[in-house]
């Protein structure tokens, strides 16, 4: 039966706005912390500078590895004297994840539908809400810049609700929340839990990391993928997002896809026991870091093979009174939302 679609899609339920970058000033709230350009000469040191694509080594008299290649990059440091820097985000939350948004089947439809009323009704999506409000609070979403000397995280969300964490540098996936922390933690969870399962409502939450940071520490935002031939004469080969303020200037940011990648770093379900770390949601597990799909499909663990089982995985739900990890992980990648009908490579039948 969950064959039978061609056409199945489900928008996204977290959406982040950029992070932007930013610190303030005796007389002003808001300066946007700014890329500046540095042209400086690297020695060559890639293997193709050496060696033949064959393995063989270079004739010593043409390879001139004695010469340096003129670099342009950006890059960006906290201003001299300016001892914090901010990070703030905006996130809505809807719970898109109830059903398609696009189905071509019936059936199909209402396997989905009675997935999520189980799922709902069961409590799952506390242990999404839970997972993801520990990545907000933790500042996963700084990425490297969550190495500092101190962070405290803020979040104020559309119910008139404030939860702060502080020294959020030393958590980590599995650290332990206690006291203050904890309730945060609580609270953010069950708000982002019914944004998530009830129909009727959504959140927007406000998101602030407050960062102490070293002199003219270096900071690093969102890349943004440069093609050589749109560079032209004199544009730097490393460009960050950016931010354009009304009066034009700009603000080094993270992309809201980056932000959102942060958030959904909940997927340790990918091993059946004994998972280090988290991957971020997606249909194959992708590990970046290592460059490898921990959901492959000969696993039976990606998100296909999954959700040809959605009807025995909803029936197993309601046997035992609990959600599964697969049953986790499929939601989690609803909620992730995609599109996923099934189309054939160009070429194969």
């Amino acid at each position: 039966m969950m064959n039978s679609f061609r056409h199945l899609s489900y928008e996204r339920s977290l959406n982040p706005g950029k992070a932007v970058f930013y610190y303030r000033t005796d007389s002003s709230e808001f300066e946007p912390l700014q890329a500046e350009v540095t042209r400086f000469r690297g020695p060559k040191s890639t293997f193709s500078d050496g060696y033949m694509a064959s393995g063989t080594a270079r004739a010593k008299e043409t390879s001139d590895l004695g010469f340096s290649n003129p670099i342009m990059l950006e890059t960006c440091y906290v201003p001299p004297l300016v001892d914090t820097v901010y990070c703030r985000f905006s996130l809505r939350i809807i719970s898109n994840s109830l059903e398609p948004n696009i189905c071509d089947n019936a059936e199909a439809t209402k396997a989905l539908r009675e997935f999520s009323d189980t799922y709902r009704s069961l409590g799952g999506y506390h242990e999404l809400a839970t997972r993801y409000a520990k990545n907000i609070l933790s500042a996963e979403w700084l990425w490297r810049n969550k190495f500092a000397r101190g962070i405290a995280v803020e979040v104020s969300t559309s119910s008139l609700k404030n939860y702060c964490v502080k020294d959020v540098q030393y958590k980590e996936w599995g650290s332990s929340w206690e006291g203050g922390d904890l309730k945060s933690l609580e609270g953010l969870a069950a708000e982002l839990e019914e944004a998530l399962s009830c129909p009727q409502k959504f959140l927007f939450a406000d998101v602030t990391a407050k960062i102490k940071t070293e002199f003219c520490q270096e900071i690093f935002p969102s890349q943004l993928f440069v093609e050589k031939d749109d560079r032209g004469n004199g544009s730097a080969a490393r460009q960050f997002m950016k931010s354009t303020m009304s009066d034009g200037r700009q603000a080094v940011s993270f992309g809201a896809y980056k932000v959102g990648a942060a958030i959904q770093k909940i997927d340790d379900w990918w091993l059946d026991e004994g998972a280090e770390y988290p991957l971020r949601v997606s249909e194959y597990g992708a590990d970046r870091s290592r460059v490898l799909a921990m959901r492959e499909p000969v696993t039976k663990k990606d998100f296909y093979s999954l959700l040809n089982e959605i009807i025995s995985i909803t029936e197993k739900m309601i046997e035992t009174r609990q959600a599964s990890p697969n049953a986790h992980y499929l939601m989690s990648v609803l909620v992730k939302g995609g599109m996923f009908q099934k189309g054939i490579k160009k070429g194969e039948k």
